[in-house]
């Protein structure tokens, strides 16, 4: 197994094999804990325009999507794991548009298969690449706005990496304290708490909390669908 690990949107194109499309702050979070709260499927577009037009074609939609971490006008949620735990979506189809998760999913267009990478279900993700047994592994952590490297998205790339060869990682007390400053500073933020809110930090890194993968397959140009698979 060669394992690779890239960066951004360029990174995305370079996939190769299997990849892990890693947006740990919040993307591929909020999409675990949308599936363990009832999600029937969650389609992910790059462009806020395309997620309206979806909106017009899906029943039982619910638009979620973000713009440097703020809510887009007229959808249903941001990109919140915290606020999203707090709702029922069971049988509902959710659309989600974020700055840089859902934009490296639509650019891995060279990759067999494509699942995604949080810490709420890393080990599952583990799980999951080494019975596929794919020669090639491809990381791509996809940093803010898919044009600045994230330190948290790197750490679990590594994570996942050393997971993978049988090394050491960090426990979950010392991940926190790695990523609390600066990565985590923007959930500390007093005027943007209704976006941004203080305990997504603490739910983006609860490694581990859910046991299922997250496949992404696409559905038609531009749009690629999210199922949960059990392991």
């Amino acid at each position: 197994m060669k394992i690779n690990i890239y960066q951004f949107i360029e990174g995305a194109k370079k996939a190769e094999g299997l990849a892990v499309i890693i947006d740990v702050f919040r993307a591929f979070s909020t999409s675990a804990y949308l599936f363990a709260n009832g999600a029937q499927a969650i389609y992910t577009v790059s462009e806020v325009d395309e997620a309206r037009k979806l909106a017009e074609k899906i029943e039982n939609n619910v638009l979620v999507g973000e713009r440097n971490g703020i809510k887009l006008a007229g959808f249903d949620y941001g990109n919140s794991p915290y606020l999203i735990s707090k709702q029922n979506f069971k049988g509902k189809n959710i659309i989600l548009t974020t700055s840089a998760g859902t934009k490296g999913i639509i650019n891995a267009a060279q990759a067999e298969e494509i699942i995604t990478g949080s810490f709420v279900n890393v080990s599952a993700a583990a799980n999951y690449i080494e019975k596929k047994d794919f020669e090639k592994i491809s990381l791509v952590a996809m940093g803010v706005n898919a044009e600045k490297t994230a330190e948290e998205d790197m750490a679990l790339a590594q994570y996942l990496k050393n997971k993978l060869e049988g090394k050491e990682n960090l426990n979950q007390e010392q991940l926190r304290k790695k990523l609390y400053s600066p990565a985590g500073d923007k959930f500390f933020n007093s005027s943007t708490q209704s976006d941004m809110p203080e305990e997504d930090f603490n739910y983006c890194l609860n490694i581990d909390k859910f046991d299922f993968v997250i496949k992404a397959e696409k559905f038609s140009n531009e749009v690629y669908r999210l199922k949960k698979v059990n392991l």
